[in-house]
């Protein structure tokens, strides 16, 4: 019987033509292990100039000159008796920023320069994390925005695709259990054609639509949308029009995800509201200074749901999404009631949060009022922008964070099953951030090893002018304790995190291969910066890449339940979902990683398939990534 590890895995070499298929182990199942040493509208105007705002510049130097200087607080301990009893001092966790040094030098531009004070600028962009070669190392494509002229006419600024490369560097750091590879990018998105986009973009959501094995990226925006087919050779075609999207409004974020479980990926389109150069208004804030536009100036607009027909082409189901006029920032797609379908919850901005059931019949159902979801700790509508799902508390079914504007809190929902959600976020201390924070993009990750999720929050305000508050914004790191309390450890951990920033999207991946999750983070007219985590003595991991077969390729609704062992006689499981969407406006890398803290041995790895299978692993090692294919139907086991 041929070994389960594959050492033949191509290193620095693209594969456009052919998909990883595993060797059946045990006759049922499919794995390969990777080592971890892998190294345009029409009508727009395209804009070139730099519109970076001086003051914003000078107001970061002044700031960050005076940020608060390292501190080391006191870090609680590990759970005795647990897995998480990793010998990681949760005060030496280090991220290293990164951009130009190795290649991503990019800036997300929304015109604010010329301090027309439009609304379209407020919200910024994302990042999507996608392996458009196939090499196994993640790549970034970013969309740039655009600028406004003084008459306010849309000028396009280029997306941005970064690919990853083997380091020119020969000599590689031991890092932990496995060796940490350097770092390299080079910008290619004019030689892949996926420069000119949508006049003013926001979003990327990356996925494999047609199930090709090749990651495809669609662009929200403001003057159109744009999908991007993966053609395998290093180059996308845009298919918009042939697949059927003709939007010309403002679309924030969107969610891949299977509505009808027939294993295509069907596409929801979050919606911002009704604006256009002639609507938008001058408005001023409480001391009477111009600044833009409060949300509740314009009008919202339903969201679009489109549906995949397996030929290339899409179908509008949009009509039943007229009843939810609102003003949509944020989605993401996961089974939240473990049925075997694939939920939605989507964050609006001053209207309420939506969660739509998926009735497991093509229809989804907006529960969120009765699901305890649509509201937070205030009982009234919040501005919502940002979504992270995790199993926070430790019951094995995943919880919502959703970030929101000042006056409001970065609010938990805690998942008791049934779609029935309590709210966490007093007892999880995340009042304890104040009310100053404008919350962005966020995701849930072990960046300890410690087998329990943490929780990073990008924040920057709209407002050009915020009183009680600033536009610059420290981004915040919260240690997960013990399933119960989030506790802020950001300043202790790199100069990022002690320095204030316009943040707006952020994608989570382990970008350096090495085992440990990083993030990337767009900002408004400051560059992208990719956050290595370099914490020394990590506890173990282990990283599942699912491809599906009956189910969507890309797995999107699907679950991993991990058995560390037992603390007593009661297995201690750990379990995370395979989501479309989250953050904001942004695609994190589909890779499912956990923190095992000193385990060695995984004694089972359960996979709950959106098709029904379920499909098991055992006696898995610790600290490598392996490729997890989904058993035929006649090979199905359900143990």
């Amino acid at each position: 019987m041929p070994s389960p590890i594959d050492s033949s895995y191509p290193i620095g070499r693209s594969r456009y033509s052919y998909e990883l298929v595993g060797p059946r182990c045990n006759g049922i199942v499919f794995v390969i292990a990777i080592c971890i040493l892998l190294p345009t509208f029409a009508g727009c105007t395209d804009s070139s100039s730099d519109t970076t705002d001086p003051i914003t510049k000078k107001e970061i130097a002044q700031r960050n000159s005076a940020a608060t200087p390292p501190t080391q607080e006191k870090q609680p301990s590990a759970i005795a008796g647990s897995s998480s009893d990793a010998a990681t001092n949760k005060s030496a966790l280090k991220f290293t920023s990164h951009g130009s040094d190795v290649g991503i030098d990019f800036t997300y531009h929304n015109g604010e320069g010329a301090w027309l004070v439009a609304m379209i600028e407020s919200n910024g962009g994302g990042i999507g994390s996608i392996d458009y070669d196939r090499d196994g190392r993640w790549d970034l494509f970013i969309p740039g925005g655009g600028t406004l002229s003084p008459e306010k006419e849309i000028m396009m600024v280029s997306n941005g695709l970064f690919q990853q490369h083997a380091s020119p560097q020969s000599a590689s750091a031991q890092q932990g259990p496995v060796k940490k590879i350097p770092l390299g990018f080079r910008e290619v998105s004019g030689k892949a054609a996926c420069d000119a986009g949508v006049c003013y973009s926001f979003g990327a959501a990356v996925s494999d639509y047609d199930s090709d094995g090749l990651p495809d990226i669609f662009i929200t925006g403001f003057g159109g949308q744009q999908l991007l087919r993966n053609q395998g050779d290093g180059t996308f075609e845009d298919v918009t029009q042939s697949a059927g999207f003709h939007h010309r409004g403002w679309s924030s974020s969107a969610a891949w995800f299977d509505l009808e479980n027939d294993g295509d990926l069907d596409l929801y389109i979050a919606h911002y509201g009704v604006w256009s150069p002639a609507l938008d208004k001058r408005c001023f804030n409480a001391q009477g200074e111009i600044d833009r536009c409060a949300p509740a100036d314009f009008s919202g607009e339903p969201d679009e749901l489109w549906v995949n027909q397996g030929d290339g082409t899409f179908r509008d189901a949009s009509e039943f999404l007229k009843a939810f006029p609102f003003r949509g920032v944020g989605v993401v797609a996961c089974d939240f009631d473990l049925d075997g379908d694939t939920d939605l919850y989507v964050a609006n901005d001053e209207d309420p949060n939506v969660l739509l059931d998926n009735q497991g019949n093509g229809e989804l159902k907006e529960i969120g009022a009765s699901s305890g979801t649509s509201l937070g700790s205030r009982s009234i509508v919040d501005g919502s922008m940002g979504l992270a799902v995790a199993d926070f508390d430790g019951n094995l079914k995943p919880d919502i964070l959703v970030t929101n504007y000042q006056n409001e809190y970065c609010e938990l929902y805690l998942n008791q099953g049934k779609q029935y959600f309590s709210l966490g976020t007093r007892s999880a201390g995340l009042m304890a951030l104040g009310q100053a924070v404008v919350g962005w993009g966020t995701a849930f990750f072990d960046a300890d090893h410690d087998s329990d999720d943490d929780l990073v929050v990008i924040a920057g305000h709209t407002s050009r002018r915020p009183i009680r508050s600033s536009n610059l914004q420290k981004p915040y790191l919260l240690e997960n304790v013990q399933g119960k309390r989030l506790v802020s450890i950001g300043d202790a951990t790199g100069e990022f995190f002690r320095q204030v920033h316009a943040g707006r999207g952020m994608a989570i991946g382990d970008y350096d291969n090495d085992g440990d999750i990083d993030f990337a983070v767009s900002m408004l007219e400051q560059p992208v910066e990719l956050l290595t985590n370099d914490t020394p003595n990590l506890g173990n991991f282990l990283e599942l890449d699912l491809v599906g077969t009956q189910s969507n390729r890309d797995a999107v609704g699907a679950w991993v339940e991990l058995e560390l062992g037992t603390i007593g006689s009661v297995p201690e499981k750990r379990v995370k979902h395979r989501i479309g969407g989250g953050s904001y406006a942004s695609t994190h890398a589909t890779t499912i990683h956990f923190g095992i803290g000193n385990s060695i041995k995984i004694p089972r790895a359960t996979i709950h398939w959106p098709s029904g299978q379920t499909q098991t692993l055992t006696d898995l090692t610790a600290n490598q990534r392996l490729i997890v294919t989904e058993p035929s139907a006649s090979d199905s086991i359900n143990p």
